[in-house]
């Protein structure tokens, strides 16, 4: 085989498999997972540039003074992560990167002090443009969780972020940069933090933080990311706890369809069961299951240490009105995202018109291809797009 025509005709292959998915694939990188040990160390390299139309970078801060910082200078800067990152759009031309400001361990006071003020707002927005020139990125993830909520304020939170997102919205389109938001998708997220008609205006998409509706924090089981309710949620409050009905609400509060990203996690929650008979969805459990090798962390599992389990002991079972997969080994328990679920999901997106999907985190996924294909669940979504 001639080695030049074999790349040539596999760099169009690509070209055209990523051209023909019709909506944008979002996908979070968190930098950290340079940080992993062994085969869960993922780097710049390891990102396959023609799965995600978006790329995210996660994460940098925001400091008190309304400024962008970097949380990792030695490997943003020093080791060329992100110029890196930023260069793979040589590679596609029609990828897009967006730099992710704050997140959970944030928390949300910088942000509410930030929001709650005209000078800081137009601070913040006038730092967010520079940063992107400077380095690169397309455009911002803004990623305040949750207004009203960790230490922001809950009486002013909610129209301020409103207020914060014009300001970024006006400054970075005059340099034409995009402005995307994650959001908390639950109903009681959106009561409390979000004027969504409003939100909706300034932002060029909405990433539904469709999961962590269950974890570890419960004395219960429960899947991470459903995509309906099931028998087991016996109160109202729990039935709000799945992908469709945050979609549905924030229909119904005014989001546009062609804006809503709905996300997909490519981890799993994990519980340590009290009796490892009653396994099944809102049994009793004790508390988080046994952190993984390469993530190290109590009640998560990325995906890539969940696919290998069920080669071995672990026995993977499938709620059918949920949806949803989980597994189970002696007392420790996972509810996860698959290839099932997430092309049941992205058939979800196409049948109710949304914008797309979006994935945390990309360096999740069996990215090295241990259990099959590489990035099953990415290349199952891509595959889903580009057939619709």
């Amino acid at each position: 085989m001639n080695l030049k025509f074999s790349l040539a005709a596999i760099t169009f292959l690509a070209f055209f498999f990523i051209a023909t998915a019709q909506k944008p694939l979002l996908c979070y990188y968190s930098s950290w997972a340079h940080y992993r040990p062994g085969r869960g160390q993922y780097r710049i390299e390891n990102i396959d540039p023609w799965l995600c139309t978006h790329l995210i970078y996660a994460a940098f801060g925001l400091d008190e003074d309304a400024s962008i910082v970097l949380n990792d200078p030695w490997l943003d800067i020093n080791l060329g992560n992100i110029r890196q990152f930023n260069e793979l759009k040589n590679v596609n031309a029609n990828l897009k990167t967006l730099a992710t400001i704050a997140g959970y361990t944030e928390g949300s006071a910088t942000f509410s002090r930030v929001a709650a003020s005209s000078d800081l707002r137009l601070k913040f927005a006038e730092s967010a443009r520079d940063f992107c020139l400077e380095h690169g990125f397309d455009g911002v993830d803004i990623n305040w969780e949750f207004p009203g909520r960790h230490g922001g304020d809950p009486d002013n939170d909610k129209a301020n972020f409103v207020l914060m997102l014009a300001d970024l919205r006006e400054v970075l389109s005059a340099s034409g940069l995009m402005l995307i938001a994650a959001v908390g998708a639950a109903q009681h997220h959106v009561e409390r933090s979000y004027d969504v008609p409003a939100i909706s205006q300034y932002l060029d998409y909405i990433n539904l933080m469709t999961y962590d509706f269950n974890g570890a924090w419960d004395a219960f089981t429960g899947h991470n990311a459903p995509l309906f309710s099931g028998p087991s949620e016996t109160t109202n409050f729990q039935r709000t706890l799945n992908a469709n009905h945050s979609v549905m609400y924030w229909l119904s509060e005014g989001a546009p369809s062609n804006k809503l990203i709905l996300g997909i996690p490519l981890y799993g929650r994990t519980f340590t069961l009290q009796n490892p008979n009653n396994y099944l969805l809102r049994d009793t459990a004790t508390g988080p299951g046994n952190a993984g090798s390469y993530t190290g962390v109590a009640g998560i599992l990325s995906y890539f240490e969940i696919c290998p389990f069920f080669a071995r002991k672990w026995v993977r079972h499938w709620e059918d009105i949920q949806k949803a997969a989980f597994g189970v080994n002696g007392d420790q328990w996972v509810g996860y995202d698959d290839v099932k679920s997430t092309s049941i999901k992205c058939s979800y997106v196409n049948a109710h018109g949304l914008a797309g999907i979006m994935v945390w985190s990309i360096d999740r996924d069996d990215f090295h291809g241990y259990c099959g294909s590489t990035n099953p669940i990415l290349s199952t979504i891509v595959e889903c797009f580009r057939s619709t």
